[in-house]
């Protein structure tokens, strides 16, 4: 037979450590939240490196030999835009969100418009160093090979 008196449930001191986890874990996450600028300007480079990658890959594959493939660059205050195009074929249009970022090119802040051209070799001619800075900054390279990594160019 059963005890009547014995109650079954969670203890005080159990209570009282889900709360602190809970706690920390809300803190944490709120932190991530909060910062959505680094986000976006993350983002941004990411989408620059695979626009670059895809140019290279375009201009590697010789498809049209009198027109150069180019990367433009544009920015306006929302967003950014990421057009590749060879001759009048357009092959891709990417954007990003800005969130009151900036664009610095070698050290400059950018322009509305960057145009690469990348030539039959996939090259650029010069290493190009972008900074995409919010809350964070974010470093992308342009190698004059025509390859673009995340991090700062290499001399």
């Amino acid at each position: 037979m059963p005890n009547p008196h014995h109650q079954q449930g969670f203890t005080l001191t159990e209570l009282v450590i889900v709360m602190v986890i809970l706690g920390i874990l809300s803190a944490v996450g709120i932190g991530l939240f909060a910062s959505t600028g680094s986000y976006a300007t993350m983002l941004a480079r990411d989408q620059f490196i695979a626009s670059a990658m895809l140019a290279q890959k375009r201009a590697l594959a010789n498809t049209d030999t009198t027109h150069p493939v180019t990367l433009t660059l544009e920015q306006n205050t929302s967003q950014w835009r990421f057009r590749i195009e060879q001759g009048s074929v357009q092959f891709t249009d990417r954007t990003a969100d800005r969130k009151s970022t900036q664009l610095l090119i070698d050290g400059s802040a950018a322009v509305a418009s960057q145009l690469f051209t990348f030539d039959q070799r996939g090259r650029v001619g010069r290493n190009v160093q972008l900074s995409f800075t919010g809350n964070s900054t974010h470093l992308a390279c342009l190698a004059s090979t025509g390859f673009a990594y995340a991090g700062a160019c290499e001399p």
